[in-house]
């Protein structure tokens, strides 16, 4: 599929998300490699939502890291409301995997240049 030209590889593409698409609406259950393919579609998704608003160059891609981190603090304040409604429900592991990435991010953040 790489060898072939980027319209026929989206006409490509395509075709198998609608055939995929109706797969999964008669499947019993969410099948393994779901949440994957969820996650990969989100991120193009944005990528392509950012070309088509910003262009190509240098401006695409910064307004693509813009939106993809607008979305990760959306996602960021749900779990925040969340959190707040809870009654002290158990922790989970996601929570603990959710607070060192915090942690590790809040540092790489720090570490960037401030603007000018």
């Amino acid at each position: 599929m790489s060898e072939e030209p980027l319209p026929q590889q989206l006409l490509a593409l395509r075709t198998l998300l609608s055939e995929v698409d109706a797969r999964l609406a008669r499947a019993p259950a969410a099948p393994v490699g779901l949440e994957d393919l969820k996650t990969s579609v989100d991120s193009l998704r944005t990528n392509m939502w950012a070309i088509l608003s910003a262009g190509h160059g240098a401006s695409a891609s910064r307004r693509v890291e813009q939106l993809k981190l607008r979305r990760a603090i959306d996602g960021l304040l749900a779990i925040q409301r969340d959190l707040a409604s809870r009654n002290r429900s158990p922790r989970l592991r996601e929570h603990s995997d959710l607070e060192e990435t915090a942690r590790l991010l809040a540092d790489q953040l720090a570490a960037l240049p401030q603007p000018h």
